[in-house]
């Protein structure tokens, strides 16, 4: 077994995981090579310092309350974020769908009343004929009747 192969297993071999025959092919490299001896030693002094550190904290029975609490707290305000921004644009949409109402709406009022201009002129072009420029210039003929009384 090289170095690396049993650097890589010590961890199992401190926990107890390995089989029997790779745990034998273990212990007879670790009595062989001082270097992995010495891997072996620092591993297990700072698992055993990490082992004391822990045992020091005592768990806190509310802890994972305040963290769930927290996180369903994020959800419904980032909830709120997009019902707000749905709303927005929302109101944006309609605001432009009434714009466009409206312009339309406009936009037909205008040709009606071009229409009935139209419509005027036509009326007009009855009675005063368009080879005169105004009214004013329009020589009116007088009625024989009038004359004759």
């Amino acid at each position: 077994m090289r170095c690396k192969e049993a650097n890589n297993l010590m961890d199992d071999y401190l926990k107890g995981k390995l089989d029997g025959e790779v745990q034998n092919e273990l212990r007879e490299h670790l009595m062989a090579c001082t270097k992995c001896q010495a891997n072996l030693q620092v591993i297990k002094s700072l698992k055993e310092l990490a082992n004391e550190e822990t045992s020091r904290y005592n768990e806190n029975p509310f802890f994972a309350s305040k963290v769930l609490s927290k996180i369903d707290d994020q959800k419904f305000s980032s909830y709120i974020d997009i019902r707000t921004r749905l709303l927005g644009y929302a109101s944006i949409a309609a605001a432009v769908i009434i714009g466009l109402f409206v312009g339309s709406q406009l936009g037909t009022l205008g040709t009606k009343v071009i229409s009935t201009n139209a419509n005027a002129e036509m009326l007009a072009e009855e009675y005063i004929p368009s080879s005169t420029e105004t009214i004013y210039e329009y020589d009116f003929e007088e009625p024989e009747n009038l004359n004759n009384k």
